[in-house]
């Protein structure tokens, strides 16, 4: 991977005052491919609510994070409720959470590392769905993107956990589309294959190595790539988009 010569293009734009009054929820905001999103949001006018399992974060986000467990649904209630009750309005979500699960053959995969990875990954947006949505249907205003996976799309080997779980995502967000497409609601997801960012470090090095060679790019995505693409859907422009997974894969996915 070092040897690649590095062609990521700086993305550092931002559109001011695009999201002026708006309030938007992230989860998983302490890093990752969700803090620079926040930090552009913020950048663009958002009121950005950070949200992680533990409450502080690393300070890449523009404001410290409130803990939010995305497995209980009762903390989703919580949140949500006082979000309303502090801002009037939820505009936009960003489900960032995720974990990458066992690294397993399919045969050996541990149980608890299955239902773990499928608690968080799949059931924390459903969680998330139940608080979020209905606020904004009432509203008739509402954008959320959830952050699924190329894996989900393709499967990997040795991931099972992580792309089944990925692959739920992607099903749950086009029902979540269907239900609320007349309220002026909008659900998509976004499918990265690699990207820069902590998770790649929980990989082997051989993983990474053959995950990386499936992109005809050549090279990992950045975290500021995401930003831009997460940015656009949970914008009002995005107002004909839904149901729908957008690739960020470097072109591994072509479909």
């Amino acid at each position: 991977m070092t040897d690649l010569v590095d062609t990521t293009p700086t993305t550092t734009g931002h559109w001011p005052g695009r999201y002026r009054d708006q309030v938007v929820l992230v989860t998983g905001a302490a890093g990752g491919l969700a803090a620079p999103t926040c930090r552009r949001l913020a950048r663009e006018g958002a009121t950005v609510i950070c949200t992680d399992v533990t409450a502080g974060g690393d300070g890449s986000s523009p404001e410290a994070c409130l803990s939010l467990d995305v497995t209980d649904p009762e903390a989703w209630s919580r949140v949500v409720t006082d979000i309303l009750n502090a801002h009037g309005r939820l505009d936009g979500a960003l489900f960032a959470h995720g974990v990458q699960g066992p690294e397993t053959p399919i045969d050996q995969t541990p149980r608890d590392g299955w239902q773990r990875t499928l608690a968080i990954n799949l059931d924390g947006c459903l969680h998330g769905f139940a608080a979020a949505l209905p606020p904004m249907r009432e509203r008739g205003y509402g954008r959320v993107t959830i952050l699924s996976s190329i894996a989900g799309r393709e499967g990997n080997p040795h991931q099972a956990a992580y792309s089944a779980s990925k692959a739920a995502v992607i099903s749950l967000v086009k029902t979540a589309a269907k239900e609320y497409a007349r309220d002026g609601v909008t659900v998509n997801a976004v499918a990265p294959s690699m990207m820069r960012t902590r998770m790649l470090d929980d990989l082997s090095a051989e993983r990474n190595a053959a995950l990386l060679a499936r992109v005809p790019m050549g090279r990992v995505g950045t975290p500021e790539e995401f930003a831009a693409l997460a940015t656009w859907l949970l914008s009002s422009e995005a107002s004909y988009t839904t149901g729908q997974t957008l690739d960020l894969s470097g072109g591994r996915n072509t479909a």
